[in-house]
């Protein structure tokens, strides 16, 4: 490969780099430039899951796309550098056009790879649909292909497990450690800066997992509102309460949008659950309980990535769900809002059984560090199986 076609690849990392994973995954991070006679004249990344991608996002850049039909400007762009092979198939829902007929559609007639796509199922096929429209295609060696599994490990885990979604475990924190009083009072440990990031990783997810304490202590509304105003198209909000206790004051039945309840096996749902699966459209999903009485959330995981299409899973506790998805090892990221601030007691985020030295501990890396306000956000990734 030429050493010019090495310093697109070089620019095209560095724009991929400058987004976060915590607002990507479970898609990979990807970076593009878009060319016209041998000049940058658009660069572009993948920002957020839903949002456009790095391909989409060079053309806007460039002058190269029609933002009211959502296509490209033909005769705009003749060469491009991407960090991933581009897409060839519809995303999620077929929202998207593959961004292989973006290029073929914006005239592109050069086009420089760093990576090809690590899902064997697309891995090729989008640089041989592109081959086979004319254009001339070059792919990068191994060390760009390292490179782009080194910088998108939550993609790469994503794939390791198809059957489930990306899990990832939220949580507000004073310094040591304590997410309520001894009284059971939360709100509000971390500061209106977090809990607006929240309502953004909120709409960034397909469904928010709560436990039935969070549902009766916190009393959470549990939807998307950045700004303060709902998202018209909520996350699916799925609900832990295996005896259908759950008052029918509670806020998460005042407000509108789908919800999933898990009950145990053999419960007859009562009250003001019963009703709601009658009138609002509310689903269930009937449960066997594990060897410590609780409900065995396997078969739940599974059932929300082959029947909901659930991909990204926020867990916003309480802590004992925390502990059990700990536990069972289904934990793929962990984002924490800490706040400068020292409660004591004895309520801590996470529960469970817990392991039996530090040595055998879940490692987290990858970290990615924000100042809101007094408060430090800090988002890891899992680093083991």
């Amino acid at each position: 490969m030429e050493s010019r076609d090495l310093l697109l690849l070089e620019r095209a990392f560095h724009e991929a780099e400058t987004a976060s994973w915590l607002y990507t995954a479970p898609n990979p991070r990807v970076g593009a430039l878009a060319l016209k006679d041998g000049h940058v004249i658009g660069r572009g990344c993948h920002q957020r899951l839903g949002g456009a991608h790095a391909e989409e996002a060079a053309l806007a850049d460039a002058g190269a796309w029609d933002a009211k039909h959502r296509r490209p400007i033909p005769g705009r762009v003749d060469e491009m550098a991407v960090s991933l092979e581009p897409c060839s198939s519809h995303g999620s829902g077929k929202r998207r056009q593959p961004c292989t007929e973006h290029l073929i559609e914006a005239g592109v007639r050069r086009l420089v790879v760093g990576a090809l796509d690590p899902n064997p199922e697309h891995a090729g096929a989008g640089l041989e649909r592109l081959r086979a429209k004319g254009i001339e295609v070059h792919l990068a060696g191994e060390g760009f292909q390292t490179r782009f599994e080194q910088s998108n490990a939550q993609f790469l885990r994503h794939l390791r497990f198809p059957r489930r979604p990306w899990v990832l475990l939220k949580w507000a924190a004073s310094l040591d450690g304590k997410t309520a009083t001894d009284q059971g009072v939360s709100q509000w440990i971390s500061g209106p800066d977090s809990r607006a990031e929240v309502h953004e990783l909120r709409g960034l997810s397909d469904a928010i997992l709560a436990g039935k304490n969070t549902l009766l202590q916190d009393d959470p509304q549990l939807t998307s509102r950045p700004g303060g105003q709902p998202l018209r198209h909520q996350p699916l909000r799925v609900l832990v309460d295996p005896e259908g206790e759950t008052p029918s004051e509670a806020r998460v039945f005042q407000e509108p949008g789908p919800r999933l309840w898990l009950l145990a096996e053999g419960v007859e749902p009562a009250g003001a659950l019963a009703r709601r699966l009658q009138c609002d459209g509310d689903r269930m999903l009937m449960l066997p309980r594990d060897e410590e009485g609780k409900l065995d959330l396997k078969v739940a995981l599974s059932s929300l990535r082959q029947e909901f299409g659930v991909r990204r899973l926020l867990v916003e506790g309480g802590a004992g769900l925390h502990g059990w998805l700990l536990d069972a090892g289904f934990i793929d990221a962990v984002v924490l809002y800490e706040a400068p601030i020292l409660l004591g007691g004895r309520h801590g985020a996470v529960m469970g059984g817990g392991f039996a030295s530090p040595q055998r501990a879940l490692n987290l890396g990858h970290e990615d560090r924000r100042e809101l306000g007094p408060d430090l956000r800090r988002a890891f990734q899992v680093l083991t199986a």
